[in-house]
């Protein structure tokens, strides 16, 4: 069985049947979240897939709703999300959504440092080792109920667009995963929602950073910290200071990189605010 929706119907749809808790926008596109009513509350909640990966299940105020991350590589078109009712193990169906075209901005930027831009062998070595440390980060799923009430994380100026495409000294690179704020060295760094620490520690283009466990899937990092004053393991309330704003890693000046992960795929931090 397939559902396809229209979009204006569909933020409809889902307006209607969230509950009175914040959710973040609905936003279909590259790097977006698809919000997707899976199945009443008045059934078990179900297990939903999208590549072959878990997805958030959040209780809306008629259905159970699918925060559904959108990878920023996604091609544009029609997308499923697979659907496991618990109560039936064996039943499983389809929704799906379309993810339209977005042109994303391009952004140059100078690194002094040509290691940050141009890795040496030694430093390679380094880099291949976090690639995997990170991937296994972002694929983190635990039970958790995550609040999806997020805080901006500090003040500062917007620095630097998700998804804008890189060129780090006239040299491409991967679009960028999440909000830069600008702010000065030293200033307070807040979790932007309750969670728990998986990672605590430096690695060589984040510099300084904290990775927290909101749970379902979603994940947020905080990176370029000049201090991190949290623990692996810790349990973190939203608004607890976790770090400083600092320059570690690959930047050009003092600011926040702010990522956040649902399902494994980069989104747009800013649809997490009101």
């Amino acid at each position: 069985m397939k559902n396809l929706i229209k979009p204006s119907l569909f933020l409809l749809f889902v307006l209607l049947s969230t509950s009175v808790f914040a959710f973040p926008r609905n936003d279909l596109k590259p790097g977006g979240i698809a919000i997707i009513p899976v199945g009443s509350i008045n059934k078990p909640k179900p297990q939903v897939f999208y590549t072959k990966k878990p997805v958030a299940v959040i209780k809306g105020k008629t259905n159970w709703l699918a925060i559904t991350g959108i990878s920023l590589d996604a091609k544009v078109g029609t997308h499923h999300v697979s659907i496991q009712d618990t109560d039936h193990i064996k039943q499983k169906h389809k929704s799906s959504f379309k993810v339209h075209h977005h042109k994303y901005r391009t952004q140059r930027l100078t690194i002094r440092n040509k290691n940050k831009v141009n890795p040496n062998k030694k430093s390679m070595q380094r880099i291949m080792k976090e690639m995997k440390l990170k991937k296994r980060l972002i694929k983190t799923f635990s039970q958790t109920t995550p609040q999806l009430s997020f805080i901006k994380p500090v003040s500062g100026r917007d620095s630097g667009r998700f998804g804008a495409r890189r060129i780090f000294n006239k040299q491409k690179r991967n679009p960028h995963s999440g909000m830069d704020i600008a702010s000065p060295s030293g200033r307070s760094i807040k979790a932007s929602s309750s969670g728990k620490v998986i990672y605590a520690g430096n690695l060589f283009f984040t510099g300084n950073v904290v990775y927290l466990d909101h749970g379902n899937g979603l994940i947020s990092l905080y990176a370029h910290l000049s201090k991190i004053l949290v623990k692996m393991n810790q349990t973190i309330k939203k608004g607890q200071i976790i770090g400083k704003v600092g320059k570690t890693g690959r930047v050009t000046g003092p600011h926040l990189h702010w990522s956040v992960y649902l399902n494994g795929n980069a989104v747009d931090p800013a649809l997490f605010l009101p």
